[in-house]
Order: structure tokens, then sequence, then C-alpha cells
């Protein structure tokens, strides 16, 4: 679907006629009875839904939340920044997810629909199965961040009593799985023309399984209930099973898939269009250089970098073939897909043969501080003018992950065989060798903890910067194994030889192979002042002030001062 649709009065044709104009309405605005009572008003309050509702690239202004939607790869090991987060710093006031002006615009979508003689039975079924997957969307994003929230189901009005509850997180989870499974049974698995993007019974059952997984992992299920992963496991294996009778599946270029529009590995996610509807990852992404009005996110990190394994799958610790100074050489193909590095080919803005570079002296305005650029989604083709134009999809559930979470669901059960078969298929898509054992560079026989810890490393790189790595992190309860007490690290590239010497041989040499003969890379500390610090409280954020100040029923979760809310329940 493209996001056209902000304006009822786009849907108007008014004719004037003659009668004086001052005893006309307001041409302007379209009435509470005219949208409720025509279908076509109706699926236009609905498009607006879809704007303000759904899943966005990172760096976005989200609904109605006081701000952007952070870049989420600062909050992990990708990139740099999350100081706050990173370094134990949060206060009650910090974390602002609070979406129930949007939720209340949903609600009161299913309230004008309820027996509406107006519009058709069929219809109405429709549009509120479309608005269930957003609802249920908004409140999984705070719920992932509290744990239980008041659960409000329709439009309060002000004879109301105001000051509601929080339900128990368990509840929450029960009512966002309502809407999902009531929006699975009334969905179409496909949509043509103008409607193609609209929710699908794919977009619902594969984020019924992303729900599931998150309520089974660690933060939410910190005492490994086996039944909840026998729940998440049932559900996801569907999900893989159907959507792939019905077409889905991992899409043969890993790079091509943010490019090639609407393709079989997407899921569920929002369609941009220039003018109307744009983003800015590219120019935020990109070498400013290279860019216009936005720069500096998404720097990836030498941990990030060093977690690719080679060509053969092998991790770069164990390879005989890896080289520190050539460390692109013989690597998983999705590393040259998702990292820029210094002298590496990067022809963006359409430049034939562009060299980037991150040498020191290279970059005079906002270089990176790591060393690196993403490339993920950085579509090379823009001119700095259309990178805060960009037209490139949002895909916030794709094939791959849903094979994810089925495999980690079977794994957390015992059942490696099945975890292996989908890490094996998304290696070889990748381009990763499958050596003579087939076992494209897995180690044999892992127990389950072992092909744990072989799936969070294949999320890691697959979805890297995908904004998922922070997620994983939490509701995995991973933090404290994987990034307290260290710090992330970056490189810092340096000539060997005098620059204007460098400037007139640069287009000749072959630096792909012989590199250390003009550069030496020196380690640089990302996080210089503390060491990374995220507090156990952390994975269940407290609830604003502002928000408890107005509402004295509403608890503060525990851990936080004064909190007596428990986000287990």
């Amino acid at each position: 679907m493209n996001v056209k649709y902000f304006l009822f009065g786009s849907l108007l044709t008014v004719s004037m006629g003659c009668s004086d104009i001052l005893d006309k309405k307001d041409l302007s605005a379209v009435t509470d009875d005219q949208v409720w009572g025509d279908a076509k008003y109706a699926t236009a309050y609905l498009n607006r839904l879809y704007e303000r509702n759904l899943p966005k690239w990172d760096g976005e202004a989200d609904g109605d939340a006081d701000a952007a939607i952070p870049y989420f790869s600062a909050y992990s090991d990708e990139s740099e920044g999350g100081d706050a987060y990173l370094y134990g710093q949060l206060t009650t006031a910090s974390v602002d997810y609070w979406y129930y002006g949007c939720i209340r615009n949903i609600n009161l979508l299913f309230e004008k629909l309820e027996d509406n003689p107006a519009i058709d039975a069929e219809t109405c079924t429709s549009l509120k199965a479309q608005a269930s997957i957003l609802r249920a969307w908004r409140y999984f994003g705070m719920v992932r961040v509290y744990g239980g929230m008041p659960m409000i189901l329709r439009p309060q009005k002000l004879t109301d009593d105001l000051l509601v509850t929080r339900n128990k997180t368990s509840e929450c989870i029960d009512i966002i799985l309502q809407d999902l499974d009531y929006a699975y049974e009334n969905l179409p698995w496909s949509w043509t023309g103008d409607d193609l993007g609209r929710a699908t019974k794919a977009a619902a059952l594969a984020f019924k399984g992303r729900v599931l997984l998150y309520y089974a992992s660690p933060q939410f299920n910190p005492d490994n209930h086996t039944d909840r992963w026998e729940t998440a496991y049932k559900v996801n294996k569907q999900a893989k099973e159907e959507l792939e009778a019905n077409g889905y599946g991992l899409y043969p270029s890993y790079e091509n898939l943010w490019y090639d529009e609407m393709n079989k590995e997407v899921v569920w996610g929002r369609r941009y269009q220039e003018p109307g509807a744009v983003n800015y990852w590219n120019a935020s992404t990109r070498p400013i250089s290279e860019a216009q009005n936005h720069a500096g996110a998404n720097h990836p990190t030498l941990e990030m970098v060093e977690s690719y394994p080679m060509v053969t799958g092998v991790p770069i610790s164990e390879s005989k073939d890896y080289d520190p100074v050539l460390y692109w050489k013989n690597r998983d193909p999705r590393f040259k897909t998702t990292v820029a590095y210094n002298s590496c080919t990067w022809e963006l803005s359409g430049k034939s043969g562009r060299k980037q570079w991150t040498y020191v002296g290279a970059e005079l305005n906002m270089p990176t501080a790591t060393g690196f650029y993403c490339r993920k989604a950085v579509d090379p083709s823009y001119t700095p003018y259309y990178t805060e134009r960009s037209s490139t999809d949002w895909i916030e559930i794709r094939y791959a992950e849903v094979l994810l979470n089925y495999a980690e669901c079977a794994a957390m059960l015992g059942r490696t065989d099945e975890a292996y078969a989908v890490l094996k298929a998304i290696r070889e898509r990748a381009g990763i060798l499958a050596g003579n054992n087939g076992m494209y560079g897995l180690k044999e026989g892992m127990t389950s903890d072992q092909m744990i810890d072989a799936i969070m490393l294949e999320r890691k790189i697959e979805l890297a910067f995908e904004g998922k790595r922070y997620w994983d992190l939490r509701r995995r309860r991973m933090f404290a194994s994987e990034l307290n007490g260290k710090v992330r690290h970056g490189v810092q590239p340096k000539l060997n030889i005098p620059e204007e010497e460098f400037n007139k041989i640069k287009d000749t040499v072959d630096f792909e192979n012989d590199y250390g003969t003009y550069f030496r890379d020196s380690l640089v500390v990302l996080d210089k002042k503390f060491t990374i610090d995220f507090k156990d409280n952390y994975y269940f954020y407290a609830i604003p002030n502002k928000y408890l100040e107005t509402n004295s029923k509403m608890e503060q979760t525990q851990g936080w001062s004064g909190g007596t809310f428990n986000p287990l329940d």
C-alpha cells in the first residue's frame, strides 16, 4: 500500500452550487457520520491508521511518542552510541513509549464499525482485521519495554474512570494474541494493485510467532517454563510452513532484497514513495560527503565486523586463512554487503569505481567514529539530494526471521536437527560454502545451548542493522554475558606514506591485496569514559513519572524507585 492517504479531504469532490456561501458547512471537514457511513471514507480512516502506526525505519518520528525511533544499533554491539542505556545512566523519565493516542484512534474504528448498517459486514470485518494487527503492534511495543500495561480496547469517554490500572503481562500477551488471531482469520494471504502492502495472514501469523518467542524468552520467562517454548515452537513452525506454502521464502539475493520491492521474503513492512512518503536511512547512514542534512548513524564496531565468519562459515578465530590486515578477504559474503571499510569499492551516487576512504585526514567533515560504514539497504544509486527522499521500503518481518524464530524455539526444546536445517538454508542463501561435510561451517553435534549460541550469532549477522540486535539482547537477557564490563572498538586507518604521494597512486593500486604497504590500522576505544553497564532492572524500564503523576492507580515497575508492579506476572 502506498502511504498516500493522509487527509480525508483528498477524497472529496465538492460542488459549490449557487447558494449563499455563508450558509454552507465547513467544506474542508468530513463529519463523523460521513466517515462511518461510507466504506470509502472508513477505508481512508484506516489508511491514516496505517500511516501513523506501521513500523518504520529507525530515526523516524513514531506515532504520538515524544521522540523519534532511535537508531537501535547504537544500543548494542553493532555500532557506537547508546550512552545512557549502555552506561547505566537511565532515570525514571528516560524511556517513553506511550502510544495511547494512536490506540484510541484504532479503538474508535472498532467502535464505529460494530453493527454498522451503512457498511457491509465483509468490509467491516476486513477493516477491523487490518486495524487489529496495528493495535497488536502498538501494545506489543509497550509491553516489551515495560511489561504489563493498561489494555484499553474501546475509546474512553469523559464519564469513564480514567484512572486505569496496569494489566498483568500475561493478560496483555493474551489480548495481543487475540488481536493477531482475529487478523489471521480474516485477512487474505496477499493483496494486489494499490492495496499491495496491507496486512496479510502471513504478517499476522509471523508477528504472533515473534510475540510468543519473546514471551518464552528469559526476559519474560526467567524460570524457563517449557510450555511457553512449546507454544512458541508450534506457532513459529506453523508460520514457516504456511508462509512457504503460500509463496514466501528466502530471496536469492541477500543484498537486493531491500531494493527489489515486495519480493517473496517480505512478510510485513511499510511502503515508501517519494515525494509523499520518504525516509532518511540513506542520508543518516552514508558518509556526509555523499548525503544531505543527516549523517553519523550506524557505524559498525570492530566487534560487529569480527562477528562475520569466513566464507567457509568458520569463525575467524578458528581459520588459518584469516588475514588480520586483509580482513575482508574470504569472508561471509554478507560482510561486504553490510560493511564498508577503508579502500573498499562503494559506488555511491552512481560514481563508477568510487573508493571509500576512512583513513585519518580523508574525511574532514563528520568522519566515521569506527573506521567503518554500514552498507545495508543503502541504495548506491541515490545522489545526495535523494538520500533524504528515500523510497526504500522498510521490512519489519522477513522470512529469514520467521525461520530463525522457529529454529530458536526448536533448539530450546532439544530439536537441534530442525535448527540445523534452518541455519544451513540461511547460510546457503548467504553464499557460505557447504564444505565437504555439508555443514556450512557449523559444528556437528551441537547441544541445545551451543545451538542457541549459534542461532544468536546468526541473528546478529543475518539481521544486522535491522533494529533487531538490541531487542534480542534484551529478551535473551544477554547484556551481562555479551557486553557488561566491556568497551566497544573501532579502527583508525593511517597512511604509511605522505598523502601527496598517496594521491598520485591511489587510483592504480590494488588495495584489496596490497593494503598493508600503504595503511596501518590502529585500534580505537569507542566507550572512552565508561565500560558498558546495562542494569538488570533495564529489562523492564520505568514508567515515566509524568504518567504516574496523572494516574494515581498506575504502579511503577519493580526495580525502580517505589516500584510495586511485577512485570513477570
